[in-house]
């Protein structure tokens, strides 16, 4: 019997300061989980990041797990509006106003730092997430290579591609 090794393609990419902005966000579940303090370096795992205007001028969509690391971080923001159990609308406190949990770390150093804006839906607690992390050191984003789409074939078939989660499969949408 032979044991055949699949062996994937890790991609390691530089995304400190400005190059951030090459980053997409918009359609991502986030698993980031607060913490007490936040540490020198955290790491963030997230499901369908973009890459806008990447080589060969085409937009990627990463249908898998990435990873982003960041270095030196020195404080942090995060905001996130909880949606109802169906996953399709936000918790209201009135008509106007959704329910809105926000946690703050540190203190930014402005000069020196530069601040970093994710924006996704965060897997828990269950929301659209605004999340700000001032970092001083390198910034990366690491993925498998066979988990990229470009990101017309996403639009044209979301379903095949978005990260579904067993929590919104115990409630029919």
């Amino acid at each position: 019997m032979t044991t055949e090794r699949v062996s994937k393609i890790k991609k390691v990419l530089d995304v400190t300061g400005k190059l951030f902005d090459l980053v997409d966000f918009t359609e991502a579940t986030l698993f980031f989980h607060g913490h007490r303090q936040l540490p020198e370096t955290i790491t963030i795992e997230t499901w369908g990041l973009s890459f806008i205007e990447t080589q060969n001028t085409k937009d990627y969509y990463v249908s898998g797990i990435a990873t982003i690391s960041f270095e030196g971080v020195t404080s942090g923001l995060l905001e996130v509006s909880l949606y109802q159990p169906n996953g399709k609308d936000f918790i209201k406190i009135d008509y106007e106003n959704c329910l809105k949990l926000t946690k703050s770390w540190g203190k930014p150093l402005n000069f020196e730092e530069y601040q970093y804006h994710l924006g996704g839906v965060l897997d828990w607690p269950k929301g659209y997430c605004q999340l700000g992390i001032h970092a001083t050191g390198k910034v990366t984003v690491s993925f498998d290579t066979d988990d990229c789409v470009l990101t017309r074939d996403y639009v044209l078939n979301p379903e095949k591609y978005t990260y579904m989660d067993s929590y919104f499969h115990h409630f029919p949408l």
